[in-house]
């Protein structure tokens, strides 16, 4: 009955020794090891996994040359070997060159904020260059030269907050002075 069974099971299946070859085969060039699962996995989940095993078991013993499973397993194992070697250095390269995406990208954004930084820094010092500028000009010759006449000693002479000597004098007797220090010190008494 065993041997009705195992012929049941293959007739049903219609799984060949050359079909678990070519699943082998596949499995073995991507580098995987062909278990009974992975290789009835690569058939679409068909036959059963006894049928499976004798043709894998069958398949070592002619490949072997009557040696068994040693010789290809060694051939299996470096085969398996070399793929995941090969798939985790393109793993690792790709990793790499998206991490250095990634600096690269985030480098450059740092550099754009810099130099926006920096121009904001100097549209900054420009206005305030040009601010003090016209402070000084303004000190120098006046905007409006109206408010700041009376703070001169002399036409043409040194701006300031004019005689202080007179100012002082003119304090307790009541003479009108309009210079700077008069205006001040008016405010200041009332």
């Amino acid at each position: 009955m065993g041997l009705q069974q195992d012929g049941d099971d293959m007739a049903r299946s219609g799984l060949t020794k050359s079909q678990v070859r070519e699943a082998r085969d596949r499995l073995l060039a991507e580098g995987r090891h062909p278990s009974v699962d992975a290789v009835r996995h690569a058939l679409g989940d068909s036959g059963s996994k006894s049928t499976i095993h004798k043709h894998l078991k069958e398949l070592r013993g002619e490949d072997g040359d009557g040696d068994g499973a040693s010789g290809i397993r060694r051939e299996d194992t470096g085969r398996a070997l070399h793929a995941l070697v090969d798939a985790l250095a393109d793993r690792l390269h790709a990793d790499f060159d998206e991490r250095v995406r990634l600096l690269r990208a985030a480098h450059d954004e740092a550099l754009r904020a810099r130099d926006r930084e920096l121009a904001a820094l100097q549209s900054t010092v420009a206005t305030l260059t040009a601010r003090v500028k016209q402070l000084e000009t303004e000190a120098q010759f006046g905007a409006d030269d109206a408010p700041l006449r009376h703070w001169q000693d002399s036409p043409g002479g040194p701006r300031g907050f004019g005689h202080f000597d007179n100012s002082l004098l003119n304090s307790r007797s009541f003479v009108a002075d309009s210079s700077p220090f008069d205006l001040i010190r008016a405010a200041a008494r009332s």
